[in-house]
């Protein structure tokens, strides 16, 4: 099971904050598609923030990431002002 947190007003979008994917192995995009397949809402760095196991993508293989089950991804939306 690679289970997914939504942070802020994404897992508002998306209708709950938590998720369980019930898959051995897939890609971070894939995982994107999967939780995002019945809403509008797009998900992709650098609005979002995405850590596999605590590791920002942009330092693994970016949504090319594989991950497996026992994983963690965390989507933290990245708010700015001025």
């Amino acid at each position: 099971m690679i289970r997914v947190r939504a942070h802020g007003h994404i897992g508002t979008a998306l209708g709950k904050a938590e998720f369980e994917i019930y898959r051995d192995e897939m890609k971070v995009k894939e995982v994107l598609e999967v939780i995002t397949s019945s809403s509008k809402l797009k998900i992709s760095p650098p609005a979002v923030l995405i850590a596999v196991n605590g590791v920002e993508i942009s330092a693994l293989d970016q949504e090319d990431t594989v991950v497996k089950s026992g994983d963690e991804i965390v989507l933290i939306p990245v708010s700015h002002g001025g």
